[in-house]
């Protein structure tokens, strides 16, 4: 027994004053015990030995504390912890043991099996978003624990099932097993600092202590939007169509791998289903040991998995199709070239009294009063004076070359917004979260709060103390999408509108359109542009919000216009507006003369930037120019030159106005402590 290891695992695994109870399994011994004392659990653990220790992982209702075995240890307890008595899911626990005959400990060699695993199970979470956890070592096996914060509901449980079982399929194999046993809320584990008792204690096969292998610096909880993304990935049964035959028939999966020829190295029962583990990856013969699986479930549901980051997004369906290009509909009306529009017997509507009539009688529409209609304030003043803002249920395009500051203009507007009561989620494809945030919060300081690099001159950044308050001001308000989760533009709309949802947003942004995967199956992407703007267009109406969309030109012409926006011209003739951002150079200055009549070109000298609305469908506006000033300590996009903006953050406290000295300069390196995401542990 390890005193200090046991010590140190409730100080990490429970809270101050928490209830514990303990419980001894042996070949002759059944004990319990519920304590709030640490130091009593080691004194009752010390008259005790040749016994398995465990404790129960997550919280205990304190109304358990009075039973029979308080602050001591009892034999064959009439009550111990049941899933009732668990008031808050803490914790998940990943438990991974090798495979060897029963009632024994592990040797060496199969203990290593069951790290070779535990690493692939580490990587796979970290790569999908999940927060460093608790490396553990049980003693025979090891154990992650990432820190949660769930309900003890049915649903969480039924959740946390099916984590694991989509773990164990993934990662269970003919040397060691994923427990999927480990998901109800009063699961006991061992009691790190104890022995691991099974058998024997031989040379081949100790009794190990059990203890932590790392801890993180922070112990950070793991969001459970993770989690429902992780059960997402247990294979489902295609939906039945005629393409397969109405789901009469099974696919015949041998067979498939029989015709085309694909190497299985072997072929494993999981629960519920089977895996088939290539020599190779489908898509990159480079990807092998054990990388690339097809697994084939009792109900009929397929799914394949390549575990190389750039194989992520491939599908059982993209293997089908890369062998048998006509094994759906969609694939032949591709590869035709042209849309098949399936003829359907389609009748008059009937009158729906919810709808109103199908045809209005022009007497009968009834006038909409300007007033009840809620537009986004930009925060940029004469853009707002001519179109008064941003409509909610409304779309705007916007374009400009690169350095025109469309990313810089969006993200001041996005602030304006919170600002003013309306939040949002953004998308950006070109910046990585961190980055973004940096840029976002240089302007939400303003320059009179960012401090200049000693180190690198023209670079700034913020101060922690400023950027813990821009946190508190922002959380629950802004979101940002985290490109880990891809680019795929049907799942972005779907993902965005579950943000809308349940966080009552007002507004998003998608910067931009270049970044999101729109190529089809023949590579012409202007199509599916095309379908994504009326997508995001249709989502903005029935969210009613508004949606702000990037889409860069498709040819540097002297000086854009609305034709030269990537696509076809659908994409503007969808949206509510068109904006053009223009960078004042002298390419600006040259082109502006065969646009701009002579005594209007004045207007054109001082401003470092200009938007120019190019449409407008709600007043009818086009051909208007706005003039604004970058401030390089800010990033800000001014409405003049020195404008001040100091937002709701500022109320949050802040003692005094910070004079830029040499004195209080930071060095750059306080950014990373500040802002950049700490590097992600490797494997143990």
């Amino acid at each position: 027994m390890n005193e200090i290891t046991i010590r140190r695992t409730f100080e990490l695994l429970k809270q101050e004053n928490e209830l514990i109870e303990v419980r001894l399994i042996g070949a002759r011994t059944n004990l319990s015990g519920y304590f709030k004392s640490v130091d009593n659990v080691i004194k009752s653990l010390s008259k005790t030995s040749n016994c398995n220790v465990y404790f129960v992982l997550n919280r205990i209702s304190d109304a358990c504390y009075a039973r029979e075995q308080s602050e001591k240890l009892i034999e064959h307890a009439k009550n111990t912890t049941t899933d009732n008595d668990i008031t808050n899911r803490d914790w998940f626990l990943i438990d991974v043991d090798p495979k060897r005959a029963s009632g024994v400990s592990s040797s060496d060699s199969e203990k290593e099996k069951a790290k070779f695993t535990i690493n692939k199970v580490y990587s796979f979470l970290r790569d999908r978003g999940f927060s460093q956890p608790i490396i553990c070592d049980s003693g025979n096996g090891y154990h992650l624990l990432y820190k949660v914060n769930f309900e003890n509901t049915k649903a969480n449980a039924d959740l946390i099932k099916q984590c694991l079982a989509v773990l164990d399929m993934y990662f269970s194999d003919e040397y060691c097993d994923i427990d999927k046993t480990v998901f109800n809320a009063s699961r006991i584990t061992k009691l790190y600092g104890t022995k691991a008792v099974k058998g024997n204690d031989t040379a081949d096969r100790p009794h190990r202590g059990s203890g932590f292998i790392r801890v993180p610096e922070q112990i950070k909880e793991t969001n459970i939007i993770l989690f429902e993304h992780l059960a997402e990935l247990m294979p489902k049964p295609e939906a039945p169509t005629y393409t397969n035959n109405y789901g009469r028939d099974k696919f015949d999966l041998e067979g498939f791998i029989l015709k085309h020829g694909l190497n299985v190295t072997s072929k494993q029962s999981i629960s519920g289903g089977t895996k088939f583990i290539l020599d190779h990856c489908v898509f990159d013969e480079n990807h092998k040991g054990k990388d690339a699986v097809i697994f084939r479930m009792d109900n009929g549901a397929i799914s394949y998995k390549c575990f190389h980051n750039s194989c992520s997004g491939k599908k059982w369906q993209d293997v089908r199709l890369m062998f048998e290009p006509d094994a759906y509909v969609k694939s032949e009306r591709m590869n035709l070239g042209y849309r098949v529009t399936e003829k359907k017997d389609i009748k008059p509507q009937e009158n729906i009294a919810a709808k109103g009539n199908k045809f209005y009688d022009i007497s009968e529409i009834a006038a909409v009063d300007r007033s009840q209609i809620i537009s986004i304030p930009s925060g940029y003043r004469d853009l707002d004076v001519k179109l008064i803002g941003f409509n909610k249920g409304e779309t705007t395009i916007w374009s400009g070359k690169n350095g025109s500051a469309k990313s810089t203009i969006l993200n001041q507007i996005a602030l304006n917004a919170i600002e003013r009561v309306y939040n949002g989620a953004i998308f950006s494809g070109e910046l990585q979260p961190h980055k973004l945030k940096n840029w976002l919060y240089l302007q939400a300081a303003g320059r009179q709060y960012t401090r200049e690099s000693t180190k690198f001159a023209g670079i700034y950044y913020v101060p922690k103390h400023i950027s813990d308050k821009i946190d508190n001001w922002l959380k629950g308000k802004l979101f940002i999408y985290n490109n880990k989760y891809g680019n795929n533009y049907q799942q972005l709309i779907e993902d965005f509108k579950e943000i809308v949802t349940s966080k009552k947003l007002d507004w998003v942004m998608f910067d931009n359109l270049m970044t999101i995967d729109l190529e089809d199956d023949n590579g012409n992407t202007f199509r599916k542009q095309k379908q994504f703007v009326a997508e995001v267009s249709a989502f903005s109406k029935e969210m009613n919000i508004h949606s702000h969309i990037v889409a860069h030109p498709r040819k540097e012409a002297s000086f854009l216009r609305k034709e030269s926006i990537s696509g076809t011209s659908d994409i503007t003739n969808i949206a509510d507006n068109v904006i053009i951002a223009h960078r004042n150079n002298r390419d600006f200055q040259r082109a502006i003369g065969e646009y701009i009549e002579n005594e209007k070109l004045s207007f054109f000298n001082d401003a470092t930037n200009y938007l120019e609305v190019c449409k407008n469908r709600d007043l009818g506006r086009e051909g208007l120019f706005v003039g604004l000033y970058y401030e390089p300590e800010s990033k800000r996009l001014l409405n003049e030159p020195f404008e001040n903006k100091n937002y709701g953050w500022q109320e949050i406290g802040i003692q005094s106005t910070i004079q830029l000295t040499e004195t209080n300069k930071l060095n750059f390196e306080d950014i990373k402590l500040t802002y950049m995401q700490p590097k992600e542990d490797e494997p143990f």
